[in-house]
């Protein structure tokens, strides 16, 4: 879950609000990308105690830090990862937090969220090596009464980042599954 204040839509003076609730599957595979260590203590800064996010990573035994409204300017949060749905409209900003922090980070993005020269400037900065995971459907997104989006009209992605990371790596999710199902073999 991510929450921001209400914006207004300058085609027809609408507020809309880039909050949105991330679904159980898409929550679950990313806990699995991050891979943290037991009873690790994770950062979600834009969730909320009914976020899914918040919800599993307590029920595997970590300590989570959420609720934060102060994210992006302050450092005096204490952690050992960062997982989360950020609100779209501030990626940038998000991005280079997380990789200010040095810390193994795992988000959801829009697929263009690789693009762009003020991204790359970013990527180049930090040196950063990413792990991307690229499911095969779109992700499901929940309004703040987990209602569901009439679909997605766009791809999203789960980037990972680690300073640990020598090179850049992309994955599929079908290929993912060729290699469990030669593994069954």
């Amino acid at each position: 879950m991510r929450k921001v204040s209400k914006m207004q839509n300058n085609l027809n003076n609408n507020f809309y609000s880039d909050e949105w609730n991330t679904d159980i599957k898409t929550v679950n595979k990313m806990i699995e990308l991050l891979n943290p260590f037991p009873e690790s203590k994770i950062l979600c800064p834009f969730d909320t105690e009914n976020s899914n996010f918040v919800k599993q990573l307590k029920e595997q035994g970590h300590e989570v830090i959420y609720g934060i409204n102060d994210f992006l300017k302050s450092n005096k949060y204490n952690f050992d990862y960062i997982i989360t749905n950020p609100p779209f409209s501030i990626k940038d900003a998000v991005i280079e937090k997380c990789l200010e922090s040095g810390k193994r980070t795992c988000l959801v993005l829009p697929l263009e969220s690789l693009a762009g020269v003020k991204r790359h400037r970013i990527f180049e900065k930090y040196n950063t090596k990413l792990e991307i995971y690229i499911p095969t459907r779109r992700v499901n997104y929940y309004d703040k009464n987990w209602k569901k989006r009439d679909g997605s009209n766009f791809h999203s992605i789960f980037i990972i980042f680690d300073k640990a990371n020598v090179e850049t790596k992309i994955t599929f999710e079908f290929e993912e599954e060729k290699i469990k199902q030669l593994n069954l073999f």
